[in-house]
């Protein structure tokens, strides 16, 4: 006789209070943060990380080791910036023919003052060119036709030849130059329809190989702050996976991913990669759209805004535009690929200009909103702040570079910018995470303390009874349960037996199977009146659940009549079993659930005990339990395990169901529901 009382396990690990204490819990929280992501994830982050060493590995001394032992083949590339000219006036019939008024020009060009959307550009080229000799230039605007003695070696989007005057910015041009081209001169041929015309960056000159191994070497930065934040993006989004609750991770993760593309686009690497300007711009134009929406949805999620906040507000119209602009950039492909324009190019032009009204209000919102935090003492605020403004640095530093009034370079600090903010981002992740988990040490606590007083509640051990065995098995679905049984020793021959689920699990379903036992216990006059005592039992407990309801069972067994009587109040009936024959019938009663009505219509039911017959209670988390494809345990399986345990005794009986229904839940704890079994042999 007896019940098994299973909880879940918790392990409390407990920090020396060392000078290091600050440093062992964060190492231990980011530890902790990746282990709770399941095995399968786990190891998908694993390999994707090693993925990514690996590629920055060889990108680092990829190229070396290939061009080992042939550094006089593959030499560095070569600035070419002596004997520069430029002419508004020539023409590409005047080659080899005269010359026009050229005008010497150092590179990379300044602001020139445009006076015509073409600009020629020309320098000779070495006597002696390196193994499989090519052109780099990293910045040009915009389109460009280059000619070796009148003849087109290379060209990008002319303009004169195209069916129209759009055209598209590539980042940059590896112009590849025949051997027969030594000690000529080579002209350019550059378009734009805007302001900024010519080539603003150094041009180089070396083996194709050479210039490929520059770029990663140049763009190395933005590469590895691009890997980086492609592993924290997937990592982020297989948390949300596994969670599914924590919104902060998908949020902060597609950040991080849209961050991979926008930060590809500013290298060379991307032209080298892909060959495909315009797929390169509409992605960048994707993921600025969408980062920026990603992002105020994080803030939304960190700062616990409604969907009917002002944040709330603002996310829903950036997912608006952004979902506008992205069918706009879909249908601009396919107007491309169906009839060979881009006319709807225009459009996307004029919607960015709201992006950039919309982009502005963006900023004065979340800028408000975390200095309204920043006043109230709010810490992440204080965290997001710095990244932005780290960023904003960067940002203001490329449209003072755009604009003529610095000449530096932008694209070496803008990713510098993103990069502070994604570990801005992950600071304040990891700081919610420990936050979460010193709330869950402090629930874990109050858990104890409510499994403490649950245990007290619930008998260890049922009264000895004439004639009578009883054993019970008792599994919460949680370290606390909503399931409740209690035994009333009437006398040596009289014994009453109550069993109730309330709905729902946890601290609250204890706190309600807490009052149902005060109540049976304050019904003691009627304990032999299962119908009186489900109505008193309804009577005290009504209006005072909050809400949560009962289904309660009470039975009452006097050995000396051989008699039973039950009633129920909405809970499954009771089965009797003959244990030398294995037939079997559920005892009938009927009855409304307690909480909900003022009377309960239920009646008592009576039987007629005899020798052999196992009577058993048990509440419906057994019936209910679901394996992996959401198939219930059912009466079936029920009936089936208990007739096979009748040689068993009643403890046996009760550890073989419980094990059956867990095995077929396949011992997952969000399968099932709290489950009690009670096993009553009578005998001679």
């Amino acid at each position: 006789m007896g019940r098994k009382l299973y909880y879940s396990k918790f392990s409390f690990t407990r920090l020396s209070h060392s000078p290091y204490h600050g440093r062992m819990r964060t190492a231990y929280n980011i530890i902790s943060c990746y282990s709770n992501v399941p095995n399968p994830y786990r190891k998908i982050a694993w390999h994707i990380l090693n993925i990514l060493l690996l590629i920055l590995l060889l990108s680092i001394i990829g190229c070396k080791a290939i061009t080992m032992g042939q550094s006089n083949i593959y030499q560095s590339p070569e600035v070419l910036n002596h004997s520069w000219e430029y002419s508004w006036q020539f023409s590409k019939d005047n080659i080899n023919k005269g010359d026009s008024h050229w005008d010497k020009v150092t590179l990379p060009l300044s602001h020139l003052k445009k006076q015509s959307n073409t600009l020629w550009l020309r320098t000779t080229l070495p006597q002696k060119l390196p193994l499989h000799a090519a052109l780099y230039i990293r910045e040009l605007y915009l389109s460009v036709v280059v000619y070796v003695d009148a003849i087109p070696i290379y060209s990008f989007w002319d303009l004169d030849t195209m069916y129209s005057k759009e055209f598209i910015a590539k980042k940059s041009h590896i112009i590849p130059i025949p051997d027969s081209a030594a000690g000529k001169t080579i002209y350019f041929k550059i378009q734009s329809n805007y302001p900024l015309i010519g080539i603003t960056g150094p041009v180089l000159i070396g083996s194709e190989y050479s210039l490929v191994r520059h770029i990663i070497a140049y763009d190395f930065d933005n590469i590895s702050i691009a890997s980086i934040a492609l592993f924290i993006g997937i990592f982020s989004l297989m948390i949300f996976i596994a969670n599914r609750k924590q919104w902060e991770y998908f949020y902060f993760g597609l950040f991080a991913l849209f961050q991979v593309l926008y930060i590809t686009n500013y290298t060379s690497l991307r032209d080298v990669l892909l060959d495909a300007p315009l797929l390169w711009i509409y992605l960048w134009l994707f993921s600025s759209v969408w980062s920026t929406t990603m992002f105020i949805g994080f803030v939304k999620v960190l700062f616990n805004y409604s969907q009917k906040s002002t944040i709330g507000i603002l996310f829903l119209i950036n997912i608006a535009y952004a979902t506008f602009e992205s069918i706009l950039l879909l249908l601009t492909i396919g107007q491309l690929y169906i009839t060979g324009t881009i006319q709807t190019s225009t459009l996307i032009l004029h919607t960015r200009y709201v992006f950039q009204y919309l982009l502005a209000a963006d900023a004065i919102i979340i800028l408000s909103v975390i200095v309204q935090k920043l006043k109230q003492g709010n810490k992440d605020a204080a965290i997001l702040l710095l990244g932005l403004f780290v960023l904003s640095i960067t940002v203001l530093h490329s449209i003072a570079v755009a604009i003529g009034f610095l000449k530096q370079d932008f694209h070496s600090y803008i990713h510098w910018g993103v990069c502070i903010l994604l570990i801005a981002l992950s600071i304040i992740l990891i700081r919610q995470y420990t936050l979460m988990q010193e709330k869950m040490m402090v629930n874990k606590a109050d858990m104890n303390i409510a499994r403490n007083i649950q245990q007290s509640i619930i008998p260890a051990n049922p009264p000895h009874q004439e004639k009578l065995i009883i054993a019970s098995e008792y599994i919460p679905a949680m370290i606390v349960g909503g399931d409740f049984f209690d035994y009333a020793a009437i006398s040596n021959h009289e014994i009453g037996i109550i069993i109730a689920d309330i709905t729902g699990h946890g601290v609250s379903a204890a706190l309600i199977a807490s009052m149902c036992k005060i109540a049976f216990h304050a019904s003691s006059d009627v304990y032999t009146n299962p119908q009186a005592l489900l109505e008193k039992i309804n009577t005290i407990l009504l209006y005072k659940t909050a809400g949560q309801l009962l289904s309660v069972f009470y039975l009452y067994i006097n050995t000396s009549t051989n008699t039973m009587v039950a009633s129920s109040a909405g809970h499954p009936r009771c089965i009797i079993v003959d244990r030398i024959s294995g037939n079997h019938l559920e005892l009938y009663t009927k009855g409304r659930i307690i909480g909900a009505f003022k009377t309960l219509n239920c009646t008592n039911s009576v039987h007629t005990l005899h020798s052999c017959q196992r009577i058993i209670l048990y509440t419906d988390g057994i019936t209910e339990a679901l394996n992996y494809s959401r198939v219930m345990y059912g009466e079936n399986n029920f009936i089936k395990a208990i007739k096979e345990t009748l040689h068993l005794k009643p403890q046996e009986a009760c550890s073989y169901i419980t094990e059956d229904v867990l095995s077929w839940t396949g011992n997952d704890q969000s399968q099932r529901d709290d489950m009690t079994l009670i096993v009553i042999d009578i005998n001679a």
